[in-house]
């Protein structure tokens, strides 16, 4: 006896759809290495965690790898494991408004009477993990848009170490 599962059109699009999605986070495209020049790279975020929810230091390891690829060919050549992005709860991150641009406020200093003696505009930051909580949990920013930021930081952090390969 055989048996098949019927499917509308689109349904059986979104499952080829979910059946083609790579098994990365995120990836994101870096320059050509300056001697290594004939693979293209990027950097794969291969998975993340939040080790222990009972912790005292709240913590997310971000794991990333790096993957050269031969250009001629677009064939994996190596994949290389990264120093994974440990974002603690006393890591601060600037908040961004719906709108895209970073949210600024004016710091004041005030005398003894209470009179405004100087006015700084001032970056407003807030704590990374609780700020990633409040972006994913109000439906402000998807998973993958918090990767790509984050991601965006992890190459200026570790530059050294990615083009050290």
């Amino acid at each position: 006896m055989n048996t098949t599962l019927i499917l509308t059109t689109n349904d059986k699009e979104m499952i080829d759809a979910i059946n083609m999605v790579s098994d990365n986070w995120h990836e994101m495209p870096l320059p050509d290495h300056p001697i290594l020049t004939q693979f293209s790279r990027k950097l794969i975020v291969s998975g993340f965690s939040n080790p222990d929810l009972n912790h005292p230091e709240e913590r997310i390891y971000v794991y990333v790898k790096q993957v050269l690829t031969l250009k001629p060919t677009n064939e994996v050549y190596k994949s290389i494991d990264m120093k994974p992005w440990e974002i603690y709860e006393w890591n601060m991150e600037e908040v961004i408004r719906p709108d895209g641009s970073v949210m600024t406020g004016i710091r004041q200093t005030l005398d003894d009477e209470g009179n405004v003696i100087n006015e700084q505009e001032e970056v407003v930051k807030v704590p990374s993990i609780q700020y990633v909580r409040y972006l994913i949990k109000s439906k402000t920013a998807h998973l993958t848009d918090l990767l790509a930021r984050f991601m965006l930081q992890y190459v200026e952090k570790f530059s050294k170490e990615i083009n050290d390969i």
